[in-house]
């Protein structure tokens, strides 16, 4: 079978299963998209990286989905594959509860259908795989331990922000109350989801991805992670004074219509701003897998 076709028949199959593993993904994805003020879930841009990732890398993935054997090669890695996505359908109850195990189910089930199918690519997806499932699954644990403090910071520097352009916001530790032009009252709660944690553990989880496709020296690495989530940080509170000078401006119905992808455009083209800047950082080494490393 051609590496296209088999490529597509992946595809196909692990969308198919997702349905079956992770039912509830969308509408809890979009749940979440309305609910407290600046939750951003890291599911957009992980899946346009992945994207790019395997555009760029399709040359090395057509070359072991064109070495895969028939159905009896490799046996124990299309059991292990076809182990975990029936114990995946059995707990979909559990895994069913939150958009994060959701997210995680549906990660594993792309994973373990390429095992099944493509048993080859097993070590060349490994790490994307499980990169991807900790950015997915991460942020909750995250934001649980270390939201609060964050919450509290970009309320501090987000108070600063608003004072210097002069609008009428009070504040109540992470309270706060705004009085529009056109007479509206909005008030809410910078709250842990409010906070830099999701969008830092989000570029972490990005910049992993890209050391490991760019192959870069992990100083290099080292280096922008710090300066990246310090520059996420202050780009936070940017947001939430964006989001309080829109309020003002245009009244509470603009203030809760643009909360969510106010973020997404800041961060993605932080984001995207950062992988040009990161490709000229260092020098590359030799990756942990060559060309065919994939093969056994």
């Amino acid at each position: 079978m051609k590496a296209e076709a088999r490529f597509l028949a992946w595809l196909a199959a692990s969308a198919a299963l997702s349905v079956l593993t992770a039912p509830n993904f969308v509408p809890l994805f979009d749940q979440m998209l309305g609910d407290q003020f600046g939750d951003v879930f890291p599911v957009f841009p992980f899946a346009a990286l992945v994207v790019l990732i395997t555009a760029l890398r399709w040359r090395e993935l057509a070359d072991v989905l064109g070495a895969e054997r028939g159905i009896g090669s490799e046996l124990k890695t299309r059991v292990l594959g076809v182990t975990v996505i029936v114990a995946l359908l059995v707990l979909e109850p559990l895994t069913a509860q939150t958009v994060t195990t959701a997210g995680v189910a549906m990660v594993l089930t792309f994973y373990c259908t390429s095992l099944a199918l493509n048993p080859l690519t097993k070590r060349m997806l490994l790490p994307y795989a499980g990169i991807f499932a900790a950015g997915v699954g991460s942020p909750a644990v995250l934001q649980w331990a270390f939201g609060e403090p964050l919450a509290l910071l970009s309320t501090a520097m987000s108070a600063k922000l608003v004072a210097i352009i002069g609008l009428p916001v009070s504040w109540a530790g992470t309270q706060f109350e705004l009085v529009a032009r056109s007479g509206d009252v909005i008030s809410g709660v910078v709250a842990p989801g409010c906070s830099s944690i999701i969008s830092v553990t989000t570029f972490l989880g990005l910049l992993a991805l890209m050391h490991l496709d760019l192959k870069k020296d992990l100083r290099s690495t080292l280096t922008l992670a710090v300066v990246g989530v310090g520059a996420l940080t202050v780009l936070n509170s940017f947001r939430i004074m964006i989001l309080m000078w829109v309020g003002y401006e245009q009244g509470s119905g603009a203030f809760w219509g643009v909360h969510n992808w106010v973020g997404y455009v800041l961060f993605l083209a932080f984001y995207l701003a950062a992988l040009p800047i990161y490709s000229r950082m260092g020098r590359s080494v030799s990756g942990p897998y060559s060309v065919r490393a994939g093969m056994p």
